[in-house]
């Protein structure tokens, strides 16, 4: 599922650029009004509900939140042109490995758990064709911060490490799909970077579990994810 979210995510890179360069081409060309591919799209309130899987890589020693599927729900206020306000809300449980920090290498790993996250946002994105779609769709791109609150794991206590609180940057590309003025749908990539604190355990001993010598307390994670919604807009 990690190599199909990665190769899902690049499709919608490619499919958003297309549509983006398409669109603005088009844009520069006449057509009469009754055969317009453009049509305003008069929402200003988009609520949505959001459900998505997310592959991310969980650090060095894979003891950060790393592949798991995350349900929430996000709302978008279109602002004048192609600006639009997002405000998200969602829960993620999410798979992370546990480690004995004592133990040698090769016993190392005691098995695996969910890790649970609540992710808030706010974020910012354009869209390719302003205040209107082309046949219906609106690809767009933007950026958003936040923080992630994690959930505790009673098994952490044989490492020291814990996910805890992390503020969370990362950009979007999608684009939505309105059948009418009122329902939409979304396809989504995002990539959410975070910072893993690693305790001094891990740089304890004759066999560590990281390599002082190699290795920082801390690391920046990228965690990949696809998401789809479904949604209800209301017009200005």
């Amino acid at each position: 599922m990690s190599n199909l979210a990665h190769r899902s995510l690049q499709l919608l890179v490619g499919v958003a650029i297309v549509l983006g360069t398409a669109t603005a081409a088009m844009a520069q060309v006449g057509h009469p009004p009754g055969s317009s591919p453009y049509r305003e799209l008069r929402a200003k309130y988009m609520l949505s509900a959001v459900g998505g899987y997310s592959s991310g890589s969980g650090g060095k020693v894979e003891v950060g939140p790393a592949a798991g599927n995350l349900f929430g729900a996000r709302l978008d206020v279109h602002l004048a042109g192609p600006g639009v306000v997002q405000l998200g809300l969602s829960r993620a449980s999410l798979d992370r490995t546990l480690i004995d920090a004592g133990a040698d290498s090769a016993n190392r790993v005691v098995g695996m758990e969910k890790q649970s996250a609540v992710l808030a946002d706010i974020g910012l994105y354009l869209v390719f064709t302003g205040e209107k779609t082309w046949h219906g769709i609106a690809p767009y791109f933007g950026a958003s911060i936040g923080l992630a609150l994690g959930g505790a794991v009673p098994a952490d206590s044989l490492s020291g490490f814990t996910f805890g609180t992390k503020f969370l940057v990362g950009p979007q590309l999608g684009f939505r799909w309105h059948p009418s003025q009122r329902l939409f749908f979304r396809v989504e990539g995002r990539d959410l970077i975070w910072k893993l604190s690693y305790p001094e355990a891990f740089f304890q001993g004759d066999d560590p579990v990281l390599d002082p010598a190699f290795n920082k307390p801390s690391q920046w994670t990228h965690n990949p994810m696809l998401l789809v919604s479904v949604g209800f807009a209301i017009p200005r």
